[in-house]
C-alpha cells in the first residue's frame, strides 16, 4: 500500500517535547527497537537528526512569512517517504525553548505557549498532540543549566524565585494557544514504573502492545541481578495485566534500586537543603494540580 492511499492532512502528529533532562532521547530508542512492528499498525517514529532542520527552516520562514500548503504537505510527505502512515512521533526537547532561556523572566519556559503553536502551526489540518514529562525543578535546574555554555549562572537564573515555578504555568500556556490538541503529561520521577504506559499513549496503541523496550528506563536504576530477575519473572508470566506488571515493577525497584543511580548532587550558587527541600514540595502540590486540570490525561 502506498502513500497515495493515505490523505496526508489525516496523518496525526504526536510531539514529545520534552522536558530536556528528563528521558534523554530514551524515548526514541526504546520505540525504534519496535520500529518494524509499529510501522505495520501505521505509526511512524523518525529520528530528529532525519526532519529537525527542515522543520526549523519552515518555521523560521513562518514567522517572517507566508508558508503554503505545498510547502507543509512536502514536509509531510518527506517524513513519510511512500509508507502508509496514520501518525508520526516526532521529538525534540527544543521545542519547549532554549535551555540557556528556560528561566527567562523568572517562569519555567515562558515560550512553551508560542513555540508549540509554532510546530502546530505547521501542519494545522491535522490532528496533533503534546507529551511532556515533567521533572522536579529542584533536579532540573542544575543539568539544564551545565548543558548550556552561552549564559553565566546570574544571566541563566535572573531574578527567578525558586519557590514560585509551576509547570502548571508551561501546561496552561500550551492548552491556550494550542485549542484542541490534547495534552499527556507524567512526572519523570515515575517513569521507570509507568513506561510501557508512557509508550503505548505516545504511540496511540495504548496497552495492545508489549513493547521491547519497556524495561529500558528500570535497567538504568535497577542492580543487575535484580534487572535479571525482573526480566525472568515478567517472562514467566505473559498472562499479567499492564497494572499488574506496573505493581512488579514497582516492588523490584523498591528492593533492587541502586542508591548511586538515583541520588543526585545538587550544587547550585545560593542553594540550601532546604530550599530544595521546599521546591520539592511545591512541585508536588504542582503535579497534584496538573492531574485534575481539564482536558489533561495524567499518567501515574
Amino acid at each position: 500500500m502506498s502513500q497515495s492511499n493515505t490523505d496526508i492532512r489525516d496523518i496525526s502528529l504526536a510531539f514529545h517535547i520534552g522536558a530536556p533532562n528528563t528521558d534523554n532521547g530514551q524515548l526514541i530508542w526504546s520505540l525504534r527497537k519496535d520500529a518494524q512492528p509499529l510501522l505495520d499498525r501505521g505509526v511512524m517514529i523518525r529520528r530528529p537528526g532525519t526532519y529537525m532542520t527542515a522543520l526549523n527552516q519552515l518555521i523560521r520562514k513562518q514567522n517572517k512569512e507566508f508558508v503554503t500548503d505545498q510547502e507543509r504537505e512536502a514536509l509531510l510527505a518527506g517524513l513519510v517517504k511512500d509508507q502508509a502512515v496514520s501518525r508520526i512521533i516526532l521529538t525534540n526537547s527544543g521545542f519547549l525553548g532554549m535551555p540557556g532561556w528556560m528561566l527567562q523572566g523568572g517562569r519555567l519556559y515562558r515560550n512553551a505557549g508560542s513555540n508549540t503553536a509554532a510546530l502546530r502551526g505547521l501542519f494545522p489540518g491535522n490532528p496533533c498532540e503534546f507529551f511532556l514529562g515533567l521533572r522536579n525543578p529542584a533536579t532540573l535546574i542544575g543539568p539544564v543549566f551545565k548543558s548550556q555554555s552561552g549564559r553565566t549562572w546570574r544571566e541563566f537564573a535572573g531574578e527567578t524565585d525558586f519557590l514560585n515555578l509551576h509547570w502548571s504555568e508551561v501546561v496552561e500556556d500550551i492548552q491556550e494557544r494550542n485549542p484542541g490538541c490534547r495534552i499527556t503529561v507524567w512526572c519523570n520521577e515515575e517513569t521507570p514504573v509507568i513506561w510501557p504506559s508512557i509508550l503505548g499513549h505516545v504511540s496511540g496503541l495504548g496497552d495492545s502492545f508489549r513493547f521491547s523496550g519497556e524495561l529500558d528506563i528500570t535497567r538504568g536504576i535497577i542492580s543487575e541481578a535484580g534487572y535479571e530477575r525482573l526480566e525472568t519473572y515478567l517472562a514467566s508470566r505473559p498472562g499479567l495485566s499492564e497494572d499488574q506488571r506496573e505493581r512488579v515493577r514497582a516492588l523490584f525497584l523498591s528492593y533492587f534500586h541502586d542508591e548511586e543511580e538515583i541520588e543526585e548532587e545538587i550544587d547550585l550558587p545560593g542553594w540550601s537543603q532546604a530550599l530544595v527541600d521546599d521546591m520539592s514540595e511545591s512541585y508536588a502540590a504542582d503535579a497534584e494540580l496538573i492531574r485534575h486540570m481539564p482536558g489533561v490525561t495524567f499518567l501515574s
